[in-house]
């Protein structure tokens, strides 16, 4: 009788673990159903159904993925992927979130931006198969601001991660360097620039990353510091880096102009936070 009651539990165990395994499976193919859907241009079909989707799976990364791309607002949207790729960065759509703030960047003319972002996305992601788009974003990126040399040296790292990646189009010169010397490039060794503008401390990261956002999209290269007063935390809105403490001034007077943004002039040399 032991036995049985054993044998009937594994029998019930298996049939669960089935069970949830042919749901996870369903599920999948609704998301991929859904994504085919947006591409074939059936977007009020898919939006029809994207309350039920959130209402079962408010915390599920695909369908903050989906609600992303349903997003009309360009600003909301890229909100909802960068939340994507901090609390899921190992997520199936991650790649896919960074891509999308790569473009957004990238139509803004906020070259500086797209370019940082889009280097690093092969690395992050090495498996992602839109490596050509994310070279040609960030390549057309580099020479949009003028860094020729960074856009020649990152196009032959990934030449060298990728070699089907097409990076003789660019018709920039030294592209038929051998990938084992593309690290002897020589990189510029950044001048020293101490001064940062910080414009708001919160508690919220959510408000931090609103604003940063904001800044970003009128061209400027925005962090957030954590730091800690009085035992709480706050999430310190910086613009970096400047010369001098005139230009710094000159810029958060802009910013002012522009936001209505009050500022802070800081001394924080590289090693300092």
């Amino acid at each position: 009788m032991k036995f049985w009651d054993t044998y009937t539990n594994f029998l019930t165990m298996k049939h669960k673990i089935f069970f949830y395994i042919f749901l996870s499976f369903l599920y999948s193919q609704n998301i991929d159903m859904y994504l085919s859907l947006l591409h074939e241009g059936q977007v009020d079909g898919v939006r029809e159904n994207l309350p039920e989707l959130i209402s079962k799976y408010p915390n599920n990364p695909d369908v903050l993925y989906l609600k992303a791309l349903l997003t009309k607002e360009g600003l909301s949207a890229v909100e909802q992927y960068q939340s994507i790729l901090e609390h899921f960065p190992e997520s199936r759509f991650a790649p896919d979130a960074a891509m999308k703030i790569g473009e957004y960047f990238y139509a803004r003319g906020l070259y500086t931006q797209a370019a940082a972002l889009l280097r690093t996305l092969p690395v992050k992601y090495p498996r992602y198969i839109q490596i050509q788009r994310a070279t040609d974003l960030m390549v057309n990126s580099f020479l949009a601001i003028g860094e020729t040399d960074s856009a020649r040296y990152y196009a032959l790292v990934l030449k060298s991660m990728y070699p089907g990646v097409d990076v003789e189009q660019y018709g920039l010169s030294e592209f038929k360097q051998p990938a084992s010397q593309v690290f002897d490039l020589k990189i510029k060794v950044p001048e020293l620039r101490p001064y940062v503008i910080q414009i708001g401390a919160f508690g919220n990261q959510a408000n931090a990353n609103r604003l940063k956002l904001q800044v970003s999209q009128i061209g400027y290269e925005v962090i957030i510091n954590p730091l800690e007063s009085n035992g709480k935390k706050f999430h310190a809105v910086r613009i970096v880096r400047f010369k001098s403490k005139r230009e710094a001034e000159r810029i958060g007077n802009e910013i002012k102009k522009k936001l209505g943004t009050d500022f802070r002039i800081l001394y924080r040399p590289m090693s300092q936070k």
